[in-house]
């Protein structure tokens, strides 16, 4: 009978089994060939003796067999208790070579885990990277979360429906660009890839489909950072005649669900709610890490009496300076924060933009620092330090200070976060936070043009609405996100139902009637012809994945992602196109184009 390579336990001693799958390991021992095969559920040893292993001496590694052969026992002393197949071996009577194999690049050993080949070579050969155990049960665990998801949302009464991914190109106030598609049959012509599915999900409210969820693909076209990729899944859903609360209580319930049936963990909730405004002022940013409680304090009114140039030079320039203190028990044994990481830290501090950053500790109730010269020209603004932030003893203080109070805030949050892991101990493995009351609008902060905050389709709240025409940053949207352990998994908001309402927020942000027409005119018309209130979130799935496994990067997690330059080692792509097809095809004439060799 047929068997995967990870199911045979003592209980088929005696049985005849068939098995395919790759031969992983191979060795010769005392005129016997041991082999293990494995597939995608486990490994199983198989032994090849006599006359048939001199026809198995010639398999090599990644070779792809199928054998058939006797379930036994092993010894007491080879028995495998770390592997599930352990306790067993199959004796082979025939086997098939299926296809071989040329020498892999790297090995497959689990055991090897932490020599990985590096990057561009895993994405290089991912179909060999994915036959790793860690690799399968990344991919397993993603494939029972996104099962999980669409039971959750069908058992709610929810349509599964597919919204188009060649699209028109209109507004986006995202920061990314789209993806342009030409058009072959209508030269001169362009598709675009979504972003998101934002307006066809609306559209479908519009329809009268109230409740839509959907698996979506989507595109953002992005200038090169850590950790993203260009195409990704989101989670998305809509529905009609609902609030806020009722689509925060649903994700709710999906992601216990998913804790309860995929992590076999219980999960508290309601999870708590934070003012936009609140988590800014005491965390730096809208995505507070809350497995720890270190606060941001504004410490500048106590350097007035400092001899402190570093900071004193900032303040005299109009900046402001910010604190957090840590009980990190510095200078104690237990302590894993120490100089050399410190001094590591000034460097990230480097990288961020910040003009200043200083740490300091207390000990015997006062400012201690490495050199010493620090303590001291901090003076009396120490005591005033250790008040304000309400530092104890052994507490590390790590002090910041630039001109713009945004890059302040922005880079003491990253280091808050970059401490507050490095000391561990958490208050809770998951931190679930929901941020709300979202500005609507944001100015730029060189040009000072109005803009967006998230999107211009957030319904702004009825008691702020009044400041749209003489103060719009005043303006609150019906927004929310949703950030587990400083990392914002999913987002939404209550949406504009009204035509004369998004169109006087399109206006704010700048775009004329004739660019709304363009753009939006088909939203806006079908706004027109009787909109329900509607709602809804998306939730990055590679994110939300990667987060609850306890993993930084989203490539573990996704089939055949591209590297920190969006090129995929595997096919090579992006790729040159020949001119003449471009022009042949969809009439796209290159003039000038700079062949750049990879």
């Amino acid at each position: 009978m047929d068997k995967n390579c990870g199911e045979l336990r003592g209980r088929d001693i005696g049985d005849v089994v068939t098995l395919h799958g790759w031969c992983r390991y191979i060795r010769a021992h005392k005129g016997k060939l041991f082999v293990d095969i494995a597939d995608r559920y486990g490994i199983t040893q198989v032994i090849f003796e006599k006359e048939l292993k001199k026809r198995a001496d010639e398999l090599g590694r990644e070779w792809v067999i199928s054998i058939t052969g006797k379930v036994r026992a092993r010894g007491k002393g080879a028995i495998n208790k770390e592997k599930a197949t352990g306790e067993i071996e199959v004796l082979a009577h025939s086997f098939e070579v299926i296809c071989k194999s040329k020498v892999p690049p790297f090995e497959i050993i689990e055991e090897k885990e932490k020599f990985l080949p590096a990057e561009d070579s895993r994405l290089k050969y991912r179909y060999l990277d994915l036959r790793r155990k860690k690799m399968i049960k990344n991919i397993e665990f993603r494939d029972a979360l996104t099962k999980s998801i669409r039971k959750f949302f069908w058992g709610e009464g929810f349509l599964e429906l597919e919204t188009p991914n060649f699209v028109r190109d209109t507004y986006d106030a995202s920061g990314s660009r789209t993806f342009i598609v030409p058009s072959r049959t209508n030269k001169g012509k362009f598709f675009s890839l979504p972003q998101s599915p934002q307006i066809y999900k609306q559209l479908c409210m519009v329809s009268g489909l109230d409740k839509y969820f959907q698996v979506a693909r989507v595109f953002r076209d992005e200038d090169p950072r850590e950790d993203r990729q260009i195409e990704f899944t989101q989670i998305d859903f809509e529905v009609s005649f609902k609030n806020e609360k009722y689509i925060q209580d649903l994700i709710e319930r999906l992601v216990k669900s998913l804790f309860k049936k995929v992590l076999k963990k219980p999960l508290k909730t309601p999870f708590k709610h934070m003012d936009y405004y609140d988590a800014l002022g005491n965390y730096g940013n809208d995505k507070p890490d809350m497995r720890f409680d270190y606060k941001i304090v504004n410490i500048t009114d106590c350097f007035k009496d400092s001899d402190y140039n570093i900071i004193k030079r900032v303040i005299d320039g109009g900046g402001k300076v910010s604190a957090i203190a840590f009980g990190a028990k510095f200078g104690q044994k237990e302590s894993k924060i120490d100089k050399n990481f410190m001094l590591e830290l000034v460097e990230i501090a480097k990288n961020l933009g910040l003009k200043g950053l200083t740490w300091v500790y207390v000990k015997d109730s006062s400012i201690q620092s490495i050199p010493e010269s620090i303590a001291v020209s901090l003076n009396e603004a120490g005591k005033r330090i250790i008040s304000k932030t309400g530092a104890k003893e052994g507490d590390l203080i790590v002090i910041g200070a630039d001109l713009s109070e945004n890059v302040l805030l922005a880079a003491m949050s990253k280091l808050r976060r970059v401490v507050g892991i490095k000391m561990g101990g958490f208050k809770t493995e998951y931190a679930f936070l929901w941020v709300d009351h979202f500005p609507l609008f944001e100015k730029e902060e060189i040009n000072g043009k109005l803009q967006p905050a998230h999107n211009p389709f957030v319904a702004p709240t009825e008691d702020t609405l009044k400041y749209i025409d003489l103060n719009p940053e005043k303006v609150i949207g019906k927004r929310y996100d949703l950030v587990l352990n400083g990392i914002e998994i999913a987002g939404g908001s209550i949406r504009i139902n009204d035509a004369e309402l998004q169109t006087k927020i399109l206006r704010a942000i700048g775009l004329s009637d004739k660019e709304i027409e363009n753009s939006l005119g088909f939203l806006v018309d079908a706004l027109a012809h009787g909109a329900p209130i509607h709602g809804g979130a998306a939730m990055g799935l590679d994110r939300f994945v990667a987060t609850l496994a306890g993993e930084d990067d989203i490539k573990e997690f996704i089939l055949f992602p591209r590297n920190r330059k969006f090129e995929s080692p595997l096919d090579n792509s992006p790729s040159e196109i020949a001119k003449e097809r471009l022009m042949e095809d969809y009439g796209l004439n290159l003039s000038e184009h700079n062949h750049q060799n990879p």
